[in-house]
């Protein structure tokens, strides 16, 4: 049976014959391994199923160039490993925008329930940008987080000025159909948000 081959020969499977049953044993086997990992360090539900996902994924997208199959589980932990420290980074720079944000609001011009609601957009889009692929998520980040030009974005990750365009205007239209999609805000309240407490930071869509 095929849950009974090594390591390496499902690797073998998946890497010759583009063999999901055999990728997926290889997930059975580590998946709950790997989540523990990535449990202990992000400390957030959701967002380890996240990275754990698309540790899964960025696995089975790069089955051609793993080098050692029988090292297999070593591979998936230090993608897992790479994928934390991208999360920390995001995460690190939300609290700090958060913060700033808050710290600057004058309570008479910003009531608490604007707020509430503000950080509530703010927690969807952090979830939406760590959806996104790894190009698409640093251009992002570089670009609203960071307040890189597109000349500096390009320069950074080899990218044709038109590709981080591209890429920013799929990302920023991504943030907009997921707020739209979810319903909570309507189009009007959620520009207004944006210009009132958003102006000039990560955020601006």
């Amino acid at each position: 049976m095929m849950k009974n081959l090594t390591d390496a020969e499902l690797l073998s499977l998946v890497r010759k014959e583009n063999d999901e049953k055999a990728f997926a044993i290889l997930v059975l086997r580590y998946n709950v391994a790997l989540y523990k990992y990535i449990y202990a360090r992000v400390r957030l539900e959701d967002d380890a199923k996240d990275i754990l996902q698309e540790v899964l994924i960025s696995c089975w997208n790069n089955r051609h160039n793993i080098q050692n199959p029988e090292k297999i589980f070593n591979y998936m932990c230090r993608a897992a490993y790479y994928s934390v420290i991208d999360w920390q980074i995001a995460h690190k720079k939300i609290l700090a925008r958060q913060t700033t944000l808050l710290e600057k609001d004058e309570p008479s011009t910003f009531p608490v329930e604007n707020q509430l609601i503000a950080v509530e957009m703010r927690e969807k889009v952090d979830t939406e940008v760590a959806k996104m692929n790894d190009t698409m998520r640093k251009v992002f980040i570089s670009s609203r987080w960071e307040s890189k030009s597109i000349h500096e974005i390009a320069q950074e990750y080899g990218l044709s000025e038109q590709t981080v365009k591209n890429t920013i205007s799929l990302a920023l239209k991504r943030i907009r159909l997921r707020l739209q999609t979810d319903h909570w805000l309507s189009v009007y309240i959620l520009l207004t948000l944006c210009l009132q407490f958003l102006n000039g930071t990560a955020y601006m869509i």
